[in-house]
């Protein structure tokens, strides 16, 4: 039997963040499809939100809440993921999708987060349009479909943590920064 595509969704589960997008585009996957997939979703679950979502979810045998865990178990889990889901409704910059590339997972995220403007849609991730989950499931579906893909999708994401988000690019860019005020400081 061919392994079930994992798909991890990390953050405080409320309103801004998504989760309930997700659960409509997740109903919306046929039978065939579902049992192809699990969804694992990750955080803070004491909202309002994250207790409707949980009786919804209860019925589904594909998708789990398991609330808050450690710094370690997230890790743990982002490397035995094949695709981060950020649904956020807004999110200027989910360090999540960091962690994600940074572990060569690739992320599926809405187009209002921030993230979504390092990743070219098809090649190092995968990008839907806020709100519509209809687009979202279209994205799942794709990854299922195409899961032989995703481990190099993964390894392109990781360019982008490494270009962009690694502590080595973060030092180099503040570098320049401080070599660029200097410079105009003297000038």
């Amino acid at each position: 039997m061919v392994s079930k595509v994992r798909f991890v969704t990390i953050g405080y589960i409320e309103w801004r963040k998504g989760q309930d997008l997700l659960f409509d585009a997740v109903t919306q996957l046929s039978k065939e499809l579902s049992d192809q997939a699990e969804f694992i979703l990750i955080g803070q679950n004491t909202s309002l939100m994250a207790q409707e979502l949980a009786e919804k979810v209860a019925v589904l045998e594909n998708v789990s809440m398991i609330g808050t865990v450690s710094r370690e178990e997230v890790h743990k889990l982002l490397e035995n993921s094949d695709m981060l889901i950020c649904p956020s409704r807004e999110d200027p910059m989910p360090t999540v999708c960091a962690e994600a590339m940074m572990h060569r997972v690739p992320s599926l995220v809405s187009d209002v987060t921030g993230t979504a403007a390092y990743i070219k849609d098809g090649y190092d991730g995968l990008v839907f349009e806020s709100e519509n989950a209809a687009d979202l499931k279209d994205k799942i579906i794709w990854s299922i479909n195409h899961r032989d893909e995703l481990k190099e999708m993964g390894e392109r994401a990781y360019k982008i943590y490494e270009k962009v988000f690694s502590e080595k690019a973060f030092e180099e860019n503040l570098l320049r920064y401080v070599e660029e005020m200097i410079g105009k400081a003297r000038g």
